[in-house]
């Protein structure tokens, strides 16, 4: 027995692996929440969330045959001039990748849209004034 232990003392260095420094390391995810209206800085350039054209997502507490999506149009400006509206398409389940997802590059960041909240429930109409636009910030 003790002939087997000292051989598991001798060889296990063996069977262990350094860690590997030289891996990148990706930034933080920041998520931030922009109210309908408001407008988010970033360094030159800023976001407007300008209004929900359209939420037709299926509501909660209900059965549904499409999952549905919501149009959301914001402002992209720059030294408070506007330079273009887009319109994002969020479904059921966030922004898809597919559905212009990146908002802005501005310096080091870019900005992504990631949600729009909050979801809609089958027992109550949501008031315009209570949306607001999640998005990433790397």
């Amino acid at each position: 027995m003790k002939r087997f232990i000292y051989l598991l003392l001798v060889f296990s260095p063996l069977f262990i692996k350094a860690q590997n420094t030289t891996k990148k390391v990706k930034p933080p995810k920041i998520i931030t929440k922009l109210q309908i209206g408001k407008k988010a800085n970033f360094e030159t350039k800023s976001i407007q969330f300008i209004k929900v054209t359209e939420d037709s997502r299926c509501p909660t507490n209900v059965t549904c045959v499409w999952q549905g999506q919501a149009k959301v149009l914001i402002g992209i400006y720059e030294n408070d001039t506007l330079l273009e509206e887009k319109l994002m398409i969020v479904g059921a389940k966030g922004v898809s990748p597919d559905n212009n997802k990146e908002i802005l590059k501005s310096g080091n960041k870019t900005i992504y849209g990631y949600n729009l909240s909050p979801y809609p429930s089958g027992d109550q109409k949501t008031d315009p004034s209570d949306y607001y636009l999640e998005m990433i910030v790397m």
